[in-house]
């Protein structure tokens, strides 16, 4: 079974601000993007779920 990964330009499209952004995530935010369905437009957007999912889970 052929498996496809997705590519950051998959999350966050061709904007040179989100995808600067991107690169200062964290490992864990931007594993947990690129493994769902995600797409994100806007930088606030992309904050807030770099908030929501770089968390750790024993953080609540």
């Amino acid at each position: 079974m052929e498996q496809y990964t997705r590519h950051p330009r998959d999350v966050v499209g061709r904007n040179p601000a989100l995808l600067s952004y991107w690169n200062t995530m964290p490992a864990r935010a931007r594993l947990r993007l690129l493994d769902s369905g995600i797409t994100v437009s806007t930088l606030g957007e992309l904050k807030l779920l770099e908030e929501q999912l770089g968390r750790d889970p024993e953080d609540g």
